[in-house]
């Protein structure tokens, strides 16, 4: 594994257990077996170490719950898959998760690579709200409504305050999603 690669998995590390005022670069560095000029010569500070480890991560979680969404046959299986893959990514990456709950540093949200994830979930959303078997709403309050009950889960998990595993609760909150965005056209 090359080095910068060991230095990001240590910070995502360290920036999880720690937090990203607490961690420090000494710690990232030894954790990583990496010289001080190592160190700096990827990343000039620890501002830049959080970003990068932060828009790894949300593109790690971005990648795997559009592959979730993106090839769903319909509306409510990309509802259902999208949380179910939340939930999942969620309990197999804790130290990304942890990470992707703490602050988002400045820069993140204007990446090439989140515009085009937010470009495509919202072309997908419109798609099935076009049809009418999702509620049209604005991409913000959707978001609230599909992944806010899983996310808050999540959180609390992720801090011990929630026993059962994400993965154990993640049919229910899927159903739930589904329940809250489809139209009156789809109910039973």
């Amino acid at each position: 594994m090359k080095i910068r690669d060991r230095l990001l998995l240590a910070a995502e590390r360290q920036f999880a257990e720690q937090g990203a005022l607490e961690a420090t670069l000494n710690q990232i560095r030894d954790a990583a077996g990496a010289s001080v000029g190592a160190l700096y010569h990827h990343f000039p500070d620890k501002a830049d170490l959080y970003r990068q480890v932060w828009a790894n991560a949300l593109v790690d979680y971005q990648q795997h719950f559009w592959a979730a969404v993106g090839d769903s046959a319909d509306a409510k299986a990309g509802i259902t898959a999208g949380v179910r893959e939340h939930l999942r990514w969620v309990a197999e990456n804790q130290y990304r998760a942890k990470v992707l709950t703490s602050a988002r540093p400045p820069g993140v949200r204007e990446s090439d690579s989140n515009r085009e994830f937010m470009r495509n979930v919202v072309r997908w959303w419109r798609t099935h709200a076009g049809y009418g078997a999702v509620r049209d709403l604005s991409f913000d309050l959707v978001y609230a409504l599909w992944l806010g009950p899983a996310q808050e889960y999540s959180r609390q998990w992720l801090g011990g305050d929630m026993l059962a595993a994400p993965t154990d609760v993640a049919d229910e909150l899927a159903d739930a999603a589904w329940l809250t965005l489809r139209t009156a056209e789809h109910r039973p």
